[in-house]
């Protein structure tokens, strides 16, 4: 019986992803080590998640240096600053408190989304070293349960009754 292979034809073997590789392409470039395992579809979700991180600490940054700006000059007793948006000028925002409570607002939430994107970045290098890990993972289709009563063991008060859980994977 013929397989139809002469002796220059090599049968074609699946490339399994390296993960050392995968987890290092994802630290290089976000999305990276998700594309080296043929994972093309997960990328845009990198990097929606780390462009919301990013975008949110980006405004939290910008609020900060406005009311940090405001905060300084009231504290030198000057008037708003030029180049701060038209919402300064409101004399709610002209007291030294609410800059103060507002600046260390800005301040807190910025450092938090800080830590937010750079745990989204790790996250993301994981994910495509767990994934290289994983790629050889035999996933077999052929899973059945079974539950059936069944007794336990017999205590002070005799047989004790219980389920049995059995797992088949064929």
């Amino acid at each position: 019986m013929s397989l139809g292979l002469d002796s220059t034809d090599t049968p074609k073997v699946k490339r399994l992803p390296d993960p050392k590789k995968s987890l290092l392409y994802s630290l290089i470039l976000p999305g990276a080590g998700q594309v080296y395992n043929g994972r093309w579809w997960k990328v845009p979700f990198v990097y929606g998640a780390l462009g919301a991180t990013v975008g949110v600490y980006l405004y939290n940054q910008e609020n900060y240096k406005n009311f940090q700006l405001a905060y300084s000059a009231r504290l030198a007793g000057d008037p708003v600053p030029s180049g701060l948006p038209p919402e300064f000028s409101n004399p709610v925002l002209q007291e030294l408190r609410t800059l103060r409570v507002y600046r260390d607002r800005y301040n807190k939430d910025r450092q938090s989304w800080l830590i937010y994107s750079i745990g989204v970045y790790g996250l993301q290098a994981i994910e495509a070293l767990v994934d290289a890990h994983l790629r050889d993972f035999d996933v077999n289709e052929d899973l059945s349960l079974r539950l059936k009563p069944s007794l336990g063991m017999p205590g002070p008060g005799g047989m004790t009754p219980g389920v049995s859980l059995t797992l088949t994977i064929r």
